[in-house]
């Protein structure tokens, strides 16, 4: 194996050990949401444990990741209007109304577009960081 080959192998390990914190950090969040939402504990401690377990899991896992940059992108298309001034009717149920009301400018659909990939990247590596952690075989050595 060449310096520069375990250089790459460095960082792109610290890169995919830092995505996992944040990945952590979401599901944690997530956990407190659902339990504060539900006012209960066992299902903090459920989604908890169930979140992890399913980021496990081949293609779950992807799925996952999928629908966590979803969220992001929703979340920073928000933003957005929010900025511009765009009236959201939050009172009516989550639709595709207010999904399409929430990328109805450039901005927000730019800003949507880039978190939506930056997130993918980064529930990506932390996925790569869960193989390697769960993976039973020295393969880097």
């Amino acid at each position: 194996m060449s310096i520069g080959n375990t250089r790459k192998g460095f960082t792109q390990a610290t890169f995919n050990d830092d995505a996992s914190n944040v990945l952590m950090g979401e599901i944690l969040i997530a956990s407190i949401v659902g339990g504060v939402f539900f006012e209960s504990w066992y299902v903090f401690g459920g989604v908890l444990v169930g979140l992890m377990i399913l980021f496990y899991i081949p293609v779950i896992n992807i799925i996952l990741a999928i629908v966590f940059s979803l969220l992001w992108a929703v979340i920073g298309a928000g933003i957005v209007c929010y900025f511009q001034d765009i009236n959201l009717n939050l009172e009516t149920n989550i639709s595709i109304d207010l999904v399409t009301v929430l990328f109805s400018t450039p901005a927000s659909q730019i800003v949507g577009g880039i978190l939506f990939l930056s997130g993918l990247g980064m529930h990506m590596a932390g996925i790569e960081w869960v193989r390697d952690v769960s993976d039973t075989e020295d393969r880097n050595i």
